[in-house]
């Protein structure tokens, strides 16, 4: 009988030890649970998972999604191929990495976002796909469900946890839930958005805004509160979508934003905010609310990047900015001198390896296995939940 208490004490600690792996490195979750079977019971453990999440909050990066583009010379006129390619950043492997015919367009909450190759005038003949790289599940989305023509090619669109507008959950571990996936694009000079619903199979009636400027396509995109914000094309604004009500409003950029090679996202306190390089430094801008319900654009913080990047970072002209995009507290930054990430919350830079594209969306989300065998070279996703 005094062998059980001794038992759970050790199962305790050897939880405490667990919980601290890197979440980055989900084979070395695996690689201790087949240790012995009392580490894999403490794994295999129903409340393991949520200590792990709450312990870590921010998902790793487990890699990139680049595009890659090649001619194909074996026919009379060439035919230009494009796909999507997973480059790991940790030893999680998927077990399709590769996307052919398929640009990646957008990654969220545990997902990623696809269209297809070329993307024509006629929605009805235009497709998106959404890929969860942990379990490999794949949809197709059907058209969307309203066809005006003709239709412009400045449009975006983001995939996102279905409980995003009523904010019910913390996206740590929602990617097997439903999910919505909000299009946003230009129909002559009005603005239009709608949304597909995992649950219903089916795109929402469109909402509609009057408005010339068009949207900017592929541009970077940021989810705050229960609230979409994309960059509009040369305009010195931005376009808020709002979940709940379905309404789309204008909103100004400070004097020079359009200039300006700018990366929206959201705050680590939760406001909305943007991110742009110049004279080597990089600016972090946030939306604040003043007293009176009046909402202005400040300068909230500056990272010095000379220092620490190469100098033919530091010294780009404003044509050959670095290319951004973001993630949870961090920031990607591709040059000509390399890849960089930024933690905005310890203020460290370090350089990544090459992943092959200037338009790369990277993939972050917890990986935790279900303790079947690992893939050679790595684990993959067809071993893991996430």
């Amino acid at each position: 009988m005094a062998a059980a208490p001794a038992a759970l004490l050790l199962d305790e600690l050897v939880e405490e030890v667990l919980l601290r792996i890197p979440p980055g490195d989900p084979a070395r979750l695996l690689a201790a649970a087949l240790v012995c079977k009392s580490w894999c019971r403490v794994l295999a453990a129903a409340g393991f998972r949520r200590r792990f999440f709450e312990r870590h909050r921010r998902p790793p990066l487990l890699g990139f999604l680049g595009s890659i583009s090649s001619a194909d010379y074996s026919c009379a006129s060439p035919v230009r191929l494009c796909a999507s390619r997973f480059v790991p950043t940790s030893s999680f492997r998927p077990p399709r990495g590769d996307h052919s015919g398929w640009y990646a367009l957008h990654s969220g909450h545990g997902r990623v976002l696809f269209f297809k190759v070329p993307w024509g005038y006629d929605p009805r003949k235009n497709r998106l796909l959404v890929w969860d790289p942990i379990t490999d599940e794949r949809r197709e989305l059907p058209p969307l469900s309203w066809s005006p023509y003709p239709f412009s090619a400045s449009w975006n669109a983001v995939v996102l946890c279905a409980a995003t507008p009523c904010g019910g959950c913390n996206h740590l571990d929602c990617h097997r839930g439903p999910f919505l996936v909000v299009f946003v694009g230009t129909v002559r000079n009005r603005i239009l958005a709608c949304v597909y619903s995992s649950e219903a199979a089916a795109w929402s009636e469109p909402t509609f805004m009057l408005e010339p400027d068009r949207i900017h396509t592929y541009k970077t995109q940021a989810l705050v509160g229960n609230a979409l914000y994309l960059q509009y094309y040369g305009a010195n604004k931005i376009l808020k979508f709002d979940l709940t009500t379905r309404e789309i409003s204008p909103i100004s950029l400070p004097p020079r934003g359009s200039d300006w090679h700018i990366m929206l996202m959201a705050m680590e306190d939760g406001r909305l905010g943007f991110a742009t390089v110049h004279e080597s430094r990089l600016h972090l801008w946030s939306r604040e609310v003043g007293p009176n319900g009046d909402a202005r654009w400040a300068q909230s913080r500056v990272i010095e990047l000379a220092a620490v990047l190469p100098d033919c970072v530091s010294s780009l002209s404003p044509l050959t900015s670095p290319h951004l995009t973001g993630g949870v507290g961090l920031i990607f930054m591709r040059t000509i001198a390399g890849n960089f990430t930024i933690d905005l919350t310890s203020g460290q830079i370090k350089k990544d390896g090459d992943h092959g594209s200037k338009d790369f969306v990277p993939f972050m989300s917890f990986c935790i296995p279900e303790l079947r065998a690992a893939h050679t070279g790595g684990y993959g996703a067809d071993d893991s939940s996430a």
